[in-house]
């Protein structure tokens, strides 16, 4: 064992065997109380203590920032480290992040943060909203900037928030994108044609197609679907328990690379929940197990043909190589949820039920993101007048 100084950590050979080397430092406390332990690994003792130096050094500058005197790119940086990253779940880190990084750095990161006004926060908002973001983007931006400020007025570096002043641009100036739903009779050809064998052949065209039905049926989110047991599935009572999420997430070092990850929660509390299977739901996850069960419950439903997790990316090229062969005019895998829900509210199912299906945190969500009614419902309606 390497000798340890005062504050420096310790180095020791890795008890795996492997002639590498294990250099443990303790970076502050866990709210139990326990010591917080960072880990670091190399071929040689050198190469360890290289890498416990050099995490020191860029902990001690970003400890040495007075952020009311630094860059906005720097005090958003050590705010996001500190503040946000150790109580956030890693999907949502990971938005926060790119927010930060395309929509408020690129306008004021190079302002020094005791400088900046509500009026040049004001004419962020407005080029962002030229450059076409959605409202909903543009109010992450406000909310990751005032969040940033409140935490240096309450570490007593600032008296004033300036997004205090600053107002979004009303919903009415956004285009209202009309959600896509397939019709019924659109969902009955995407079941035909996902369940589809080729001609002559007895083999099914697309390995995920009864996952696709199943998800049309259901209205999991794509997560959720992906992150699905064969234990969650209760055959018997025909069930799924949603408890789970497959999110892709970075490793937080500013890379583009994505690794998945499953979450063992869900986007909220209303996400925990049990569904009843329809019967199409029921069948259609009754084959993809008669074609891909190995017998053993823990082993995960959707996977690739080498046994991987399967990406939500490619379940999506095979959702929209469905769509193409299907001659319906869709893109993605959201849909899928969207026509649930719309089917569901055609079949006059009361939106409380739908809102609980869909493990929404209201209803009035529900309202506000799928259930828009035709031009038909609403002349329907008018006669009764």
């Amino acid at each position: 064992m390497s000798k340890r100084g005062n504050g420096e950590g310790c180095i020791i050979s890795d008890p795996r065997g492997n002639g590498k080397y294990i250099g443990r430092l303790q970076i502050g406390k866990n709210p139990n109380g326990k010591p917080k332990i960072k880990t670091f690994s190399g071929k040689t003792v050198t190469e360890v203590r290289k890498k416990m130096s050099s995490y020191k050094k860029e902990q001690a500058n970003l400890a040495s920032i007075q952020q009311a005197d630094c860059l906005l790119a720097e005090g958003m940086e050590l705010w996001l480290q500190t503040h946000k990253k150790p109580f956030l779940k890693p999907a949502s880190y990971d938005r926060l992040v790119q927010t930060v990084e395309w929509n408020v750095i690129p306008y004021l990161g190079n302002d020094y943060v005791k400088t900046i006004t509500s009026d040049e926060i004001q004419q962020m908002i407005t080029i962002l909203k030229n450059k076409g973001l959605s409202r909903s983007s543009i109010k992450k931006a406000k909310e990751a900037l005032n969040g940033y400020f409140n935490q240096l007025i309450i570490e007593r570096q600032l008296s004033y928030n300036p997004v205090t002043a600053v107002r979004l641009p009303p919903v009415s100036e956004f285009e209202m994108k009309q959600k896509k739903a397939l019709t019924a009779e659109e969902m009955d050809l995407f079941t035909k044609i996902a369940t589809s064998k080729y001609t002559g052949v007895d083999e099914y065209r697309y390995r995920y197609g009864f996952g696709a039905v199943f998800i049309l049926f259901t209205g999991l989110r794509v997560g959720e679907a992906l992150a699905l047991q064969y234990r969650h599935i209760d055959f018997k009572n025909k069930t799924v328990t949603v408890e789970q999420n497959l999110v892709s997430v970075t490793d937080g070092s500013g890379g583009k690379h994505r690794s998945l990850v499953i979450q063992k929660t869900v986007k909220t509390a209303s996400g925990m929940r049990i569904i009843p299977l329809c019967d199409k739901a029921f069948e259609a996850i009754s084959k993809h197990r008669d074609l891909y069960y190995r017998g053993d419950d823990e082993d995960f439903i959707f996977t690739t043909d080498k046994d991987t997790h399967l990406s939500p990316h490619n379940l999506a090229k095979s959702v929209n190589a469905i769509y193409k062969a299907a001659g319906i005019e869709a893109s993605g895998v959201h849909i899928l949820r969207h026509s649930f829900a719309s089917w569901l509210f055609d079949n006059c199912v009361d939106v409380k039920l739908i809102s609980r299906l869909l493990g929404h945190s209201g209803v009035q969500i529900t309202y506000d993101t799928y259930v828009h009614e035709s031009i038909d419902q609403l002349r329907d309606a008018m006669k009764g007048l």
